[in-house]
């Protein structure tokens, strides 16, 4: 079936009359490029078309796509792009194509260490529905985003509905947020943290993550329609060093406080720089509890010298994981005494430790809740964890 592709010209962008205010409705913050991550493609892009796909974790009437070359050295240049809307078994839907401009224009090069907006388009979501973004990559392109499953093209298929000879690989997907006009939310809370945060573990087609689960949550509650949550979580990351994406330090002003209205953040850091660190080259990343507890100092400060409200949640037990032993659990237990000691510097703590361990071994995280690596929750584990974080976000109330 022929694709119906709109032209640019035929793009209704936003007027003058339209609100001004933008909600981020999804996010994935960029973390370098990746040529060696399980499933990966292994290889750069070379005249291809790459189709990511993404969510709208709430409803809008108008959207733009954010794509990030941030962490990119050299400008990137793509050809064209398109976003295809998804039914429930993730197929693309006949004449739902249209193409994305940028200044008019069907092409861009984004800038080195910049991110891009296209130009907004009338395009309503609902909340939770998913669609496709396609771009081109005329010539051979390292892109450094955020490595997942995407659907690798041969040449310009920036016009075709359904893909033709496409494989599936893990490699970088540019496109880094969805925002949406027109939306009912005034409040924005971004979920800033590691793998626990962005969902290892979880069934990613069904949006399991904590930060998923708990905006569904705050939509079905009368007194929780008022929010929308980005997720900004990372697998890998740390807080004090370099691991899978920028460290969180430094990573903070763009996944968390260049996020469209942002009203309040959700920190859970800290796991990963706890974690044993086994190569003795590497000894000097090992953070003691103090240099953690004044990394956690740092991200409260500079969020609240941004007007932003701060939740913290407390870490999670981990003994059994791959990289725990008894001086990490030490660290543990001392960061999150000081979280509970000081709760009055925060606006609200989460204590996902507590609402985690196994009965009878505190230290562990629950059994049933787990993916059997004694770090990761399960469906059922993020399930949990969204419960705990509802009533605390509620609490905040839904005034400006």
């Amino acid at each position: 079936m022929r694709a119906l592709l709109a032209p640019v010209s035929a793009l209704l962008l936003v007027g003058a009359a339209a609100p001004d205010r933008w909600i981020a409705a999804w996010t994935a913050p960029p973390i370098g490029y990746e040529p060696k991550i399980r499933d990966a493609l292994g290889r750069p892009y070379r005249d291809e078309t790459v189709r990511q796909v993404v969510r709208a974790g709430i409803a809008g009437r108008t959207l733009r796509i954010r794509l990030s070359n941030e962490l990119g050295d050299a400008p990137l240049k793509l050809s064209g792009a398109s976003i295809v809307r998804l039914d429930a078994a993730g197929v693309p839907v006949p004449g739902s194509l249209w193409a994305l401009s940028f200044a008019g224009a069907v092409d861009v090069i984004i800038p080195a260490r910049a991110p891009y907006l296209s130009d907004p388009i009338e395009f309503p979501v609902a909340a939770g529905e998913r669609f496709a973004v396609s771009v081109h990559y005329a010539g051979e392109t390292e892109a450094a985003a955020h490595a997942q499953m995407v659907d690798v093209a041969p040449g310009n298929q920036t016009g075709s509905v359904a893909l033709t000879d496409a494989k599936r690989a893990r490699a970088s997907g540019i496109v880094s947020g969805v925002e949406v006009m027109g939306s009912r939310e005034n409040r924005v809370l971004v979920a800033f943290g590691d793998s626990i945060t962005e969902g290892a573990g979880a069934t990613q087609s069904k949006a399991m993550s904590w930060p998923d689960q708990l905006q569904r949550l705050l939509a079905a509650s009368p007194r929780g329609r008022c929010w929308a949550v980005a997720n900004a979580g990372i697998s890998g990351n740390r807080l004090l060093s370099n691991g899978r994406g920028p460290n969180a330090l430094s990573r903070f002003e763009r996944d968390v406080l260049g996020v469209p209205g942002v009203t309040h953040v959700v920190l859970l850091e800290g796991i990963n720089d706890i974690g044993k660190i086994a190569d003795p080259a590497r000894a000097h990343e090992q953070p003691s509890a103090a240099q953690i507890i004044a990394a956690h100092r740092q991200l409260l400060a500079r969020a609240k010298a941004a007007g932003l409200e701060v939740i913290v949640g407390t870490l999670l037990p981990y003994e059994g994981a791959a990289y725990a032993d008894a001086a990490g659990e030490q660290r543990r237990q001392v960061v999150n005494r000081w979280i509970r000691a000081n709760a009055r510097l925060y606006d609200a703590v989460i204590d996902f430790d507590a609402a985690m361990q196994e009965p009878g071994k505190p230290n562990v995280m629950r059994l049933a809740w787990q993916i059997g690596d004694y770090l990761h929750p399960n469906d059922a584990g993020y399930t949990a964890m969204a419960k705990t974080a509802l009533p605390v976000v509620l609490r905040q109330g839904c005034g400006r």
